[in-house]
């Protein structure tokens, strides 16, 4: 067993958690790890059950038992502590109520633990990509952070809602999330523009000398089994913050309703080579970080070709010797340079989002320059290109809200569209049936375009068919007769009859996305609820206990937000919920 001795380890850099990415989970989970305690305030909830069993309003609800409190409630997460989150902050939310929070806050510093978030921008994570006008799928109450009313920030700024919808702006909710870390004193906790390249297990194996014979002895037996460890985290901050947001990374666009750490839309509909067999490979960074991290979660190397540099780390954390090489990284015309950093710590909690890679068809010509996986980058074509209503019409291809915010962007510019999608424009699964129509009018007219209830000189539906051949200013669509096998590369249908070729200017993919997890050994496969595949929020995600949030495969790794399926604010914050919990609860029971 480990000794005593071998259970910290000096270093500078040590820290008691780190969370990678720095949307609203993880800003969320920096307020209690802050030393910030919610106590229930005695408002009464119509699950009288729960009210009950609030009874205790001196004990923080961080440590009750979560389990207990969170039995028998139901709502749209698939987290128990998720909808007790939403249940004490939005009480009878889906019922149309707006109902005042249970909650009241205090601030104990003794309750406090060191932390670090670390963000590729500025906090919100994707959220700071967004445009300011685009609405939020969710109403603005729903994307509040801990004890900072929406409505109460909007008003300081002397800005009005839209109580019509309810709904505010992305603008307004990335310019609250970043806002909400200075207010509430979180500033010192975050690291803005650095990137995580290698998340990997590091061993303390001090040795001793036996004081009869002088021999030394590893103190451990079984280093893999036995051994205490820490998680040393690294990656590399840029020094100047770029100028503007990238148009044509590639990065997929968050949706409103999203939590926007950083992650697979839920409401997506997916090509049929959606399931990419290289999907680590297209990670950004991805062939550069592998000599950072490419490290099994056991100590051993993965590629057996460099063994030799890729061992089990032991003794002191490199941490210490952190360098400021001349790294740079070109960004547009702004050259960036760079400086490595590390941290060493015991729990490491994933909060990237799932919107960093987007899906892609896999089709013949995709990577062509007049193909755009974003709605970012998509405006900016709209904006940079001279494009007209008598011109080649805009291919959009989805059936998603992603692709209905193109397909609207693309009708307000008085632009003509042609809308492919696999499914039946009455298909229930489509996430516009769910949408009250009231509130979202905008996704009700591209639904009704869809079933062909309503018209539009501009607008061309293709039910049922799928993209099987993009040219530069061509796509070729097939009829979907059967569903098409994901795991089947596509060919070439130039003698197909069935084979529909329609002119085009630009053809915008809008299929969901997934993470970027290439900085976890084996880019986190085998950290999934289906070992070995992918993560994705809606087909796969990462495989947790349901109070806790911890890694049922890794002690001391957790993870939040979309990563677990939650993919809405509201039910993200209980991530930071249950891992404040399970914290306290360690700290007090070593």
């Amino acid at each position: 067993m480990a000794t005593r001795a071998c259970k910290r380890m000096d270093t500078t850099n040590y820290t008691d958690v780190v969370i990678v990415g720095n949307g609203p989970s993880a800003i969320s989970l920096s307020y209690l790890l802050h030393g910030h305690r919610p106590y229930f305030n005695g408002h009464a909830h119509s699950n009288s059950m729960l009210t009950e069993k609030l009874h205790d309003s001196k004990t923080s609800i961080v440590n009750q038992d979560l389990e207990f409190l969170s039995e028998g409630l139901e709502g749209r997460s698939p987290n128990p502590v998720a909808l007790l989150w939403d249940s004490l902050v939005h009480p009878d939310a889906d019922l149309g109520a707006e109902n005042p929070s249970m909650l009241s806050w205090k601030h104990e510093l003794d309750q406090a633990k060191s932390h670090v978030v670390l963000g590729k921008m500025k906090p919100g994570g994707a959220w700071q990509n967004m445009e300011g006008s685009m609405q939020t799928l969710s109403q603005n109450g729903w994307m509040e952070l801990p004890d900072l009313p929406f409505r109460h920030w909007l008003a300081k700024r002397h800005r009005r809602l839209d109580f019509s919808s309810n709904r505010a702006t992305t603008g307004d909710v990335r310019d609250y999330y970043e806002e909400y870390v200075e207010a509430m004193g979180l500033r010192e906790h975050f690291k803005d523009y650095h990137t995580v390249t290698a998340v990997q297990k590091l061993f303390c194996t001090n040795s001793c000398a036996d004081c009869e014979s002088g021999e030394v002895e590893p103190c451990c037996q079984n280093i893999r089994q036995n051994h205490h460890f820490l998680w040393e985290v690294r990656g590399y901050k840029t020094l100047a913050p770029p100028l503007r947001s990238p148009r044509e990374s590639g990065t997929q666009e968050t949706r409103g309703s999203s939590i926007g750490d950083g992650t697979t839309s839920s409401d997506e509909e997916f090509g049929p080579e959606a399931a990419d067999s290289d999907s680590g490979s297209r990670c950004s960074g991805g062939s550069a970080d592998k000599d950072l991290g490419e490290v099994d979660v056991d100590g051993s190397a993965l590629s057996t070709s460099r063994s030799s540099s890729l061992g089990r780390k032991s003794r002191k954390s490199s941490c210490s010797s952190s360098s400021s090489q001349d790294l740079t990284n070109t960004f547009g015309d702004l050259s960036l340079e760079r400086e490595e950093f590390c941290f060493v710590t015991p729990n490491v909690v994933l909060a990237t989002g799932t919107y960093d890679i987007p899906n892609r068809l896999g089709v013949i010509g995709e990577s062509s320059t007049s193909v755009i996986h974003s709605l970012c980058a998509f405006e900016q074509r709209l904006f940079d290109e001279d494009l007209t209503r008598t011109s080649a019409p805009i291919c959009v291809v989805g059936a998603g809200l992603s692709a209905a915010d193109a397909i609207l962007m693309a009708l307000e510019a008085g632009l003509p569209v042609i809308h492919v999608f696999r499914c039946g424009p009455s298909d229930p699964s489509l996430i516009f049936r769910k949408l009250p129509q009231s509130i979202y009018p905008e996704y009700h007219r591209v639904a009704m375009l869809m079933k062909g209830q309503v018209t539009d000189e501009l607008y061309q539906p293709y039910p049922r068919h799928r993209v099987v051949e993009i040219s530069h200013e061509m796509v070729l669509l097939k009829p979907c007769l059967s569903r098409p096998n994901p795991s089947r590369s596509p060919s070439p249908h130039d003698n197909d009859p069935s084979i529909v070729s329609v002119d085009v200017s630009l053809t915008v993919i809008m299929i969901g996305s997934r993470p970027d997890l290439s900085f976890l050994p084996g880019g986190g496969r085998d950290l999934g609820v289906v070992p070995k595949w992918p993560i994705d929020s809606k087909h796969n995600p990462i495989d947790v206990d349901p109070f806790s949030y911890q890694s049922t495969h890794e002690q001391g790794l957790f993870a939040m937000g979309p990563l677990v399926a939650d993919n809405f604010v509201r039910f993200g914050i209980g991530g930071a919920l249950g891992i404040a919990n399970h914290l306290s609860q360690a700290a007090e029971n070593p």
